[in-house]
């Protein structure tokens, strides 16, 4: 579907797929919330033609123009003081590089985190919406967060990460088993709480299922570089597969041992895939350049 961006939401052209279909395929395809289809028709912000909508029952043709009407919303977090990187933006999400030792968000709503950031971004752009962060990243791992833009297309994308249309690749230099350069597993144990340590998480029969597609890239003296796809969302999910199977993070203080060679966690979230909520064009944003990596030839190394 073509579509443009205006100052008060999106006017969509409805292509042939649409002809002599009813409103609710359309809003199927975009995977709107209930409460969003609810909103959109009984505020009478969803038009045809210029013409307000008035149930999902109606029918529309090819070529008929969409109007959804979008309101400003207010940005809902503390502004930190200064705003976040952000790597990549397009009408519908935004993409945010994360430092390690920042966290994502915390339960008091304070401005020092990402979410601050964020709000400080969405301030000094001048765009009025909520702060919301599709997924989340250990405190020590650095790397790419999304985040949606517009709320009206919120289910579409979490919609996407639960069916894993979002996919995310992270960079994870280990110690442990040599294996050749390569050489491609799946690690599906499941992972639950450590009843005995605080804030860890080990394998556990009892746990939630995890899925993590790994890679072999590189090897170096006692180091290897893994990339590592993740299939599920669990806390910790990386370092827990790889520490459990013998290789575990550089610097990882929970999971692993110190190393003189690296500064900080070896784990880095270094590229993100996701589609448009309207278009369904696909985008794979890489994240800055992480000169912890540079120990091993990147330039040579297709991940």
């Amino acid at each position: 579907m073509h579509y443009q961006r205006t100052e008060n939401g999106f006017v969509i052209e409805a292509g042939s797929k649409y002809s002599h279909q009813k409103v609710r395929r359309f809003l199927d395809d975009l995977s709107l919330s209930r409460p969003m289809r609810y909103a959109l028709i009984q505020q009478r912000h969803m038009l045809v033609n210029d013409r307000q909508v008035k149930s999902e029952e109606e029918f529309l043709n090819s070529g008929d123009r969409i109007t959804l009407v979008v309101p400003p919303e207010q940005i809902d977090w503390p502004c930190a003081d200064h705003p976040c990187q952000v790597v990549y933006e397009n009408d519908f999400v935004y993409v945010v590089h994360k430092d390690a030792g920042t966290i994502i968000y915390d339960d008091v709503r304070s401005a020092d985190c990402l979410n601050g950031q964020a709000a400080a971004w969405l301030q000094e752009k001048g765009l009025q919406t909520p702060v919301r962060p599709l997924h989340r990243l250990d405190k020590d791992t650095s790397g790419l967060v999304l985040y949606s833009k517009v709320p009206l297309f919120q289910a579409g994308l979490d919609e996407q990460m639960a069916s894993h249309r979002i996919s995310r690749q992270y960079l994870a230099i280990c110690t442990g088993k040599q294996m050749p350069v390569g050489t491609s597993f799946v690690i599906d144990d499941r992972i639950g709480r450590d009843r005995h340590h605080s804030g860890q998480y080990i394998v556990s029969a009892s746990g939630k299922d995890a899925r993590t597609r790994v890679t072999c890239l590189a090897r170096k003296g006692n180091y290897l570089l893994f990339v590592c796809q993740l299939d599920t969302g669990r806390t910790h999910q990386i370092r827990v597969h790889l520490s459990s199977h013998g290789w575990p993070l550089v610097n990882d203080p929970l999971y692993g041992h110190r190393s003189a060679d690296f500064e900080g966690l070896g784990l880095w979230a270094c590229s993100i895939t996701f589609h448009d909520p309207i278009t369904n064009k696909r985008h794979k944003i890489h994240d800055l350049d992480n000169p912890a990596f540079h120990f091993f030839p990147l330039d040579d190394i297709q991940y």
